[in-house]
């Protein structure tokens, strides 16, 4: 679990920063949405990498809504990656168009 906090916590959002540095990603309108949904899941993902990993030390089977609670929270992480790729695209178009040579 401690890895997966530090690259989808941590390492990720230094990435972001250097792009938010480079593009200022926040002022895109897909931002917002990008880091609430990422953040969430995060959040459900680490709970259920807790809850399964608990129930596995104490020896307890873990039915399958602990794999479908899991499995939200990686699709909300898909999600908000989406979020980010289309917002990072936007500004790359347009930094991009502002920086063409004018004839």
């Amino acid at each position: 679990m401690h890895t997966h906090l530090l690259a989808l916590g941590m390492l990720f959002f230094l990435v972001i920063l250097t792009l938010e540095k480079a593009f200022t990603l926040s002022d895109s309108r897909l931002f917002t949405p990008f880091f609430w949904i990422y953040n969430a899941g995060l959040v459900l993902t680490a709970t259920m990498l807790t809850v399964h990993g608990s129930m596995t030390v104490l020896g307890v089977s873990a039915g399958s809504a602990i794999a479908g609670i899991a499995g939200l929270g990686h699709i909300l992480l898909t999600i908000g990656l989406v979020l980010l790729f289309l917002a990072l695209r936007g500004k790359v178009k347009a930094t991009g168009k502002a920086q063409l040579p004018r004839s």
